[in-house]
């Protein structure tokens, strides 16, 4: 059990696959709530409700499809690259501990995928879920989410620059920047009355 547990660990941590997929399923998942958040205000809605369903809702289906189609694109590419060892080696890998580590690697890759756009979602719009209780006032809530949403796209940038050997402020910067493109863009469909 220790042994699985360090595996498991070792793969988060070390895997390029597991960070791509922390990386791009974090990002898509700030400009999702950051694109509801903002269309919402933009409305001049002050019902909590009608941020935190849709966004609730968005990451479910992030998280289904997330878990269910990177799972099934992993597992197809460490199939293909089994039956390419085995041609090589002229031996049947199936049920062999090699065989088994790929198959979870595969699952650890679509739990990852689709687990973090949801937790994500749900510290984003955590502020929402005290106004009604009268802790925040909502026009708070958005704020602080705003802000959330800025800080972890700033923290995706520089850890995208870490594993780049770039500056990580740079990159935090950038990342904050497409942040800004999505808030502008629902600015001026709202104001255009597009929306």
């Amino acid at each position: 059990m220790k042994n699985r547990i360090k595996e498991y660990y070792t793969i988060l941590v070390e895997h390029e696959i597991v960070r791509r997929y922390i990386i791009i399923n974090s990002f898509d998942g700030a400009l999702t709530i950051l694109g509801i958040v903002v269309a919402v205000f933009m409305s001049g809605i002050t019902d909590p409700k009608l941020i935190i369903i849709p966004s609730i809702g968005a990451s479910i289906a992030m998280c289904v499809s997330g878990i269910w189609g990177s799972y099934a694109a992993e597992r197809a590419e460490i199939r293909k690259k089994i039956r390419v060892i085995e041609a090589h080696l002229m031996k049947d890998l199936s049920g062999t501990e090699f065989s088994r580590k790929r198959e979870r690697m595969a699952w650890i890759i679509g739990v990852v995928d689709g687990i973090i756009p949801l937790i994500l979602a749900l510290i984003l719009i955590a502020p929402f879920f005290f106004v009604p209780t009268g802790q925040l006032a909502m026009k708070t809530a958005y704020v602080l989410s705003l802000v959330m949403v800025a800080i972890n796209l700033f923290l995706l940038g520089a850890f995208a620059g870490r594993i780049a050997k770039e500056s990580m402020i740079k990159q935090g910067i950038i990342m904050v920047f497409a942040g800004v493109i999505i808030a502008v863009i629902f600015l001026v469909l709202t104001r255009t009355g597009i929306m």
